[in-house]
């Protein structure tokens, strides 16, 4: 689908108006500056973004996986999928080995923060007991802070909660299917902040 064109320098407020959305961006900020800020290319990419319908990605994301240790050999399944020439999808890996409640706490906060700060979204992997993870709590309302886009991807034959903090901020949540986890991914880039 197609929508009407918007010039580049039409200003968000007035789009934020026009289709009574909140893109999370400052109102004075043109429709140019936001597309290159959240990786599309035109309004339509982001509109259909927006509402969680995007069929591909606009460009290349980079990525942030955030998931309970119990969970690595799915995940690790999910990072060959990066491989599949048919999707265009580029993470940087930020698993760190140590345990969340360790003595070095501290150190791997600081070490995770600058690796969430370079990517653009931040994908919480959910397996059986996710939800409940101090650490995947804190890496995700890190990104919040950060201003990164944030969205979940089910774990295959997961059926454990999802993490309060998506359902608070209205996160996409994608099952495993990779439609859905492309319309996930890039609906938290459109609507980062």
């Amino acid at each position: 689908m197609t929508y009407r064109q918007k010039r580049g320098d039409t200003l968000v407020g007035t789009i934020e108006a026009q289709y009574r959305i909140d893109l999370h961006a400052r109102s004075d900020m043109t429709l140019e500056n936001l597309l290159e800020d959240r990786g599309l290319d035109s309004w339509t990419q982001l509109f259909t973004a927006y509402q969680g319908r995007a069929k591909s990605h606009a460009r290349r994301r980079r990525l942030f996986f955030s998931f309970h240790a119990e969970d690595k050999p799915q995940v690790q399944g999910f990072r060959l999928m990066a491989h599949n020439q048919n999707l265009e999808i580029n993470f940087y890996d930020g698993s760190l080995q140590e345990p969340i409640d360790s003595e070095h706490g501290p150190y791997i906060r600081q070490r995770i923060k600058p690796m969430i700060q370079r990517n653009s979204v931040v994908v919480c992997l959910i397996g059986n007991g996710t939800a409940w993870r101090d650490w995947v709590d804190w890496e995700l309302r890190t990104a919040v802070e950060l201003g990164k886009g944030v969205c979940g991807v089910r774990l295959k034959g997961s059926r454990g909660r999802t993490p309060p903090l998506l359902a608070e901020i209205g996160a996409p949540v994608a099952q495993w299917d990779m439609p859905q986890i492309v319309a996930a991914i890039e609906c938290a880039a459109a609507r980062r902040s």
